[in-house]
């Protein structure tokens, strides 16, 4: 990095960095989950394989949801190359998940980033979803912490779950990121991203999610409601 390069991060560090969600926040799907069952409806193969397995999964949620989710996914993914996974995950995200994007919410991203704040992603998806969407719409390329997926078996498995905590950590890790100044999540299980955090928004939360929400607040910090479309 160049001296140059240098001073204009942290130029943007001191501005501030904003981390948003994706799922239910950026668009109103799971979209992972809402891939793999449109994915499933088209290779009726792989609900058959899934109704297999699902027994096997059940029992290791009771020890691990990751794990549980890997299995899930080992089934809709075996024998299934790389590739092609990837030519449909790039796919859906071309001409389905545009439709469910959070048009409020991505104004807001857009106008952080023009406001010179470095604009960051953390998310349950897998970064492809995301980067693709965002190649849809225009919007420069971003920092994005996502699930990471590698072969076993024959199959995909989820190596890193980026969830909870883990999103705290993959920020730090892949990007550096420690500090932020605002949040936009639809979900309690982003506590981590909101501790600490001046400026919380919640995207169409449930009333249970902005009470325990509201609690969770340190004193002087601000949090807003946004609607979820």
């Amino acid at each position: 990095m160049t001296a140059d390069e240098r001073a204009l991060e942290e130029d943007r560090e001191s501005t501030g960095v904003v981390v948003f969600d994706f799922d239910g926040t950026l668009v109103r799907r799971d979209s992972l989950f809402d891939f793999s069952f449109r994915y499933c409806l088209k290779h009726p193969a792989r609900l058959l394989l899934l109704a297999a397995v699902s027994p096997v999964a059940l029992v290791v949620a009771l020890r691990s949801a990751d794990a549980a989710l890997s299995v899930l996914l080992w089934a809709m993914t075996l024998a299934v190359s790389s590739r092609d996974f990837v030519l449909d995950l790039r796919r859906y995200a071309h001409e389905v998940l545009p439709r469910f994007a959070n048009e409020a919410v991505f104004a807001e991203l857009l106008a952080h980033a023009r406001a010179g704040r470095r604009v960051a992603i953390a998310t349950g998806s897998v970064p492809i979803l995301v980067t693709q969407l965002l190649l849809v719409r225009g919007v420069p390329r971003l920092p994005i912490a996502g699930s990471r997926l590698r072969r076993k078996w024959g199959g995909l498995i989820a190596e890193t779950h980026c969830t909870g905590q883990t999103k705290v950590r993959e920020l730090r890790l892949r990007f550096g990121i420690t500090r932020w100044t605002a949040v936009y999540t639809n979900s309690f299980a982003d506590r981590a991203l909101m501790l600490g955090t001046p400026d919380i928004t919640l995207v169409g939360p449930s009333r249970r999610t902005l009470l325990r929400t509201q609690r969770l607040l340190e004193p002087g910090t601000a949090l807003r409601v946004l609607p979820a479309s």
